[in-house]
């Protein structure tokens, strides 16, 4: 059996991963997305409350914005006290909706780096209409840019050619890793997930820390553990590439890395980021780093991105085998 092991900081997009590898080798169901349904209605009212709030808390001189329009107000005023868990029906939907798309609230959207907000909230309140609806019925795209925060340890067996994989989710926030040790034994390889596009955002359990840097020192952790030494392969996703080609042409990388001199542009980020988590290995010799770029939210890409890392782990099995040199 062929163990892969996902790990990375809360966020980095390991679950979407894990759904994906789900839905391509496994069962998806109608079962498995309805389960999404009310963790979808939680993420939008959630969302939606933080915005109204950081549009009212923010320094306007620091981070100007309109003054919210009277429609706005008032949808703002009557959910700051509902639940997250309240169920979304068309009436609560159409008022998401007023604050949504008022002038002030699409103002402090762009400055939501400062603040904790889920990447999705875009997409949700463009299918606000279905996803308020009475009979409402998730679809796969839905649930894949839903967020539950992982607690403890997931494992998904599948079989691919005749081969046979586990694959391991685990939480990635700060109090989750200490159950991460317990997963270390026999893995075949490490699939270590870092969001791109969280260059200039802090720890949701950290106010003061960088998600990068956080990320990056991780890695430099997991790749020099002795659990994965010699015989374990590495592999690097740098993720959330689609919101890394928006971000980087409204905020510079300097903001990560004050004494970056170069091109604020996709290319130049991913080569920069690269270099920096590959400069955590210690030993370059014996342990490899195999990076690719990832879009978790794209089927069809990281279906390939997947059957590249099947090859290497295939080839990694053979040679621990001792079946080829």
């Amino acid at each position: 059996v062929l163990k892969l092991l996902l790990l990375g900081a809360g966020e980095s997009g390991k679950s979407t991963l894990f759904k994906q590898m789900k839905k391509l080798y496994g069962v998806f169901d109608e079962t498995e997305q309805m389960i999404h349904k009310d963790g979808i209605q939680r993420n939008i009212i959630h969302a939606c409350k933080a915005l109204y709030y950081q549009a009212h808390k923010l320094d306007p001189q620091r981070f100007p914005r309109p003054p919210m329009g009277e429609a706005a107000k008032a949808a703002g005023e009557s959910i700051k006290t509902i639940f997250d868990g309240t169920p979304l029906t068309p009436a609560l939907g159409e008022k998401l909706l007023k604050i949504w798309e008022d002038k002030a609230i699409q103002q402090t959207y762009e400055y939501s780096s400062e603040f904790q907000l889920i990447d999705s909230i875009d997409y949700f309140m463009e299918n606000i209409s279905r996803i308020s609806e009475e009979k409402y019925q998730p679809n796969y795209q839905d649930c894949l840019r839903c967020r539950i925060r992982t607690s403890g340890v997931i494992e998904f067996n599948f079989k691919v050619e005749s081969n046979d994989f586990t694959i391991i989710d685990v939480g990635g926030q700060r109090s989750e890793r200490k159950k991460w040790i317990h997963c270390f034994e026999d893995v075949t390889a490490v699939i270590f997930v870092a969001a791109t596009s969280e260059y200039d955002q802090v720890l949701f359990e950290d106010s003061k820390t960088n998600r990068l840097h956080e990320a990056i020192g991780l890695f430099s952790q997991i790749v020099n553990h002795t659990a994965f030494k010699d015989k374990t392969s590495m592999i690097l996703f740098l993720n959330k590439s689609d919101l890394l080609q928006k971000k980087i042409k409204k905020r510079s990388l300097k903001l990560c890395f004050p004494e970056y001199d170069g091109e604020d542009t996709f290319e130049a980020a991913v080569n920069l980021f690269k270099d920096v988590f590959t400069d955590q290995v210690k030993n370059p010799l014996t342990q490899k780093v195999y990076t690719h770029v990832t879009c978790a939210t794209d089927t069809e890409q990281i279906g390939k991105v997947f059957a590249a890392v099947k090859d290497i782990l295939l080839q990694q099995s053979l040679l621990t085998s001792g079946l080829i040199e």
